[in-house]
């Protein structure tokens, strides 16, 4: 079974207005071809198969609610599984539509998707209802998660596909600045102190670009919404590959301090996850290991992979200067013996 997601604007309501003999949406729908009815019924009338599931994302306003309403009821009584939901906050106003909208969108479709997935159905977006902003977010949000998107404007004949395409995301900037993007995303936070955590940090002006500031609060773009829960859902949730620790580098883990182990942990479960290593991975000089993470991290992590397990050399950091002592001669896999694994 097919979950087509599809966004509601107002073209019903429009057309059905233009119609000087029609003043009941319902009556205008049941006697006015799909393809001429509204921008939905246009789309979904060439992407409807039997068994399918529609599910409308209708904007926080009463003529979204009631074009999704009068949708919901005219695809029920064809014999279609139907139902609304709206999207909090997407009311169009200049401010609220290009901070909060847009951003309630992208959540709302993601977790419909996910939803639809865990349920075992195969899920579409069609993007054609609504502003040319839902429909660029909708398919980043089909880009993100692998999801089909659909579009098609009401003087096309053909429907346009944007297909899910074979595209590895680096989420190396989500995944350095976890508890940031953790903390930020689960409310809206004072500007100063969204400031002060990112005071000092090398990636500021990159975070920035998946942040937004509003009337002394910020909080995740509708990208940076989009971004993190991909993460989430595409990288947290999947088993990370074995990784074991030498003697050596067991002895670096169990002897640091709280606060140093613990940034330990959190780059050895990056490097668990082969999409997060693949693009921060650099070879060490002289020797046959490598190195993760690779830029302005303190903590680097030595080791090589083998059979699909992550065998780690050496932790190290340059703060006390013993990635700077080790770099200083060979690096060698031959000489570290004694892996078990790391259970963190």
């Amino acid at each position: 079974m097919r979950t087509i997601l599809t966004t509601v604007g107002a073209s019903l309501l429009t057309n059905a207005r233009r119609d000087e003999r029609e003043h009941d949406l319902a009556n205008y729908l049941r006697h006015t071809p799909a393809d001429k009815a509204s921008a939905e019924t246009n789309s979904l009338s060439r992407l409807l198969q039997e068994d399918d599931r529609i599910v409308f994302l209708h904007s926080d306003t009463d003529e979204g609610k009631l074009c999704a309403e009068t949708l919901r009821s005219f695809y029920s009584n064809q014999g279609y599984q139907a139902e609304v939901v709206p999207v909090p906050d997407l009311n169009y106003t200049e401010s609220r539509f290009k901070m909060r909208g847009l951003r309630s969108l992208v959540a709302t479709m993601i977790k419909q998707i996910q939803n639809e997935c865990k349920a075992g159905r195969k899920v579409l977006i069609n993007a054609t209802g609504g502003f040319k902003a839902e429909i660029a977010y909708a398919t980043l949000v089909g880009l993100l998660f692998n999801v089909p998107v659909y579009y098609i404007h009401e003087a096309f004949r053909d429907i346009i596909e944007m297909p899910p395409t074979p595209i590895k995301w680096d989420y190396s900037l989500i995944a350095d600045y976890e508890k940031f993007f953790e903390w930020i995303g689960t409310d809206l936070r004072p500007s100063d102190e969204v400031e002060r955590r990112l005071r000092g940090l090398s990636d500021r002006d990159k975070i920035h670009l998946l942040l937004i500031d509003e009337e002394g609060y910020t909080y995740l773009s509708p990208a940076g919404e989009a971004y993190y829960h991909a993460y989430r859902g595409n990288i947290l949730s999947q088993p990370g590959d074995e990784v074991l620790l030498s003697s050596k580098a067991r002895d670096t883990y169990q002897s640091a301090d709280p606060s140093t182990r613990e940034c330990f942990e959190h780059v050895l479960r990056n490097l668990s996850h082969a999409e997060l290593r693949r693009n921060q991975i650099e070879s060490v000089r002289d020797g046959d290991c490598l190195v993760y993470p690779r830029g302005h991290r303190d903590e680097r992590v030595v080791f090589y992979e083998q059979d699909g397990k992550v065998y780690v050399c050496e932790l190290t950091r340059h703060s006390d200067q013993s990635y700077e002592r080790l770099i200083a001669g060979r690096v060698l896999r031959a000489n570290y013996s004694d892996f078990t694994p790391w259970n963190g």
